[in-house]
C-alpha cells in the first residue's frame, strides 16, 4: 500500500453521497423496466463505531439475513444488526459477522440437508460458495436500507426482479462494458452470498434465482429472482438500460 504522511496527498477528496442522482435512477428503472419493489442498499460495518454512528435503527427482533431485506424492499424498512439479531448461519458466514464451523465447512451440513449426493458433494458446492468469512477481517455489523433513503453510500444495491428485468439489466450492463457477468449462481445462499457476497467481493454484477431457504422463509413468489450490483456500477447499468429500451 502506498506510503501514508502528512505531507502526501493521494487522489481527490472523497465524493458526498449522491443521493438526488441515485434516487433518480430508482425512479428510471421502475418507470423504464417497471419494477415493483425498492432496491435495497448493503453497507457492511467494521467497527462499533461505524455501526453506533450508521443513521438507521437497530433491528428489533431477530430475523433472517434475507428477511430482512425483504423487509427493507416491499415494506421500506431499514434495520442495521450484528451477529445476535440473525436466524441464519448462513448469512453470518457469508457477511463473516461470525466464524464457519468444522461442520459447515466439512459439507456434513449440507449434507444434512439432502440436497447433494454425498459429503464430497456437499464440500465441494460449499467450497465454491463466495463467503466473506474465508477473508482475515470480521464485520461487526450490517445495514439493510430502502435505496431511497440511504444517506451513506452503500456496497451492494439488491434488486428483486423477474426474469424479463433481470434480463434487461444484464443488458444495461453490457451496453457499456460489452462484458457477460460471470454469473456466481449455485441455488444456495441466494441473497446473503449470491446477492451480497458474490458482488462485494468481484465487483462484478450476479444474477441469483434464489434458493430453497429464503423461498421458504421469506413466501417469494415463484417468479421471483434477483440481481445483485455493486454500488458504484448502479448508475451505469441504469444509463445502459435506457440506453436498450426494446421497440417492441
Amino acid at each position: 500500500m502506498p506510503y501514508k504522511h502528512g505531507n502526501i496527498e493521494y487522489g481527490l477528496p472523497h465524493l458526498e453521497y449522491p443521493k438526488e442522482a441515485i434516487n433518480e435512477c430508482i425512479e428510471t428503472l421502475k418507470n423504464t423496466i417497471g419494477l415493483a419493489s425498492e432496491p435495497v442498499g448493503i453497507t457492511l460495518l467494521f467497527t462499533e463505531e461505524d455501526y453506533n454512528s450508521y443513521p438507521c435503527e437497530e433491528i428489533k427482533m431477530g430475523a433472517p439475513y434475507c428477511v430482512m431485506v425483504k423487509q427493507a424492499a416491499f415494506n421500506g424498512k431499514a434495520c442495521k444488526s450484528t451477529a445476535k439479531d440473525h436466524k441464519c448461519d448462513g448469512a453470518t458466514t457469508a457477511l463473516a459477522l461470525e466464524p464457519s464451523t468444522e461442520r459447515i465447512e466439512s459439507g456434513q451440513e449440507y449434507f444434512s440437508y439432502n440436497l447433494y449426493s454425498s459429503t464430497a458433494v456437499a464440500r465441494r458446492l460449499r467450497s465454491n460458495i463466495k463467503s466473506l468469512h474465508r477473508e482475515p477481517v470480521s464485520t461487526y455489523g450490517v445495514a439493510v436500507v430502502p435505496l431511497s433513503q440511504c444517506e451513506k453510500t452503500p456496497d451492494v444495491i439488491i434488486q428483486m426482479c423477474n426474469a424479463y428485468q433481470a434480463m434487461r439489466v444484464v443488458q444495461g450492463y453490457e451496453y457499456f462494458t460489452g462484458v457477460k457477468p460471470v454469473v456466481d449462481l449455485g441455488a444456495m445462499q441466494g441473497v446473503c452470498s449470491e446477492l451480497t457476497a458474490s458482488p462485494y467481493m468481484t465487483g462484478e454484477l450476479n444474477v441469483s434465482v434464489l434458493c430453497p431457504s429464503t423461498r421458504m422463509l421469506c413466501k417469494w413468489d415463484d417468479n421471483d429472482m434477483a440481481v445483485g450490483i455493486p454500488f458504484e456500477l448502479y448508475e451505469m447499468i441504469t444509463e445502459g438500460v435506457v440506453a436498450t429500451v426494446p421497440s417492441y
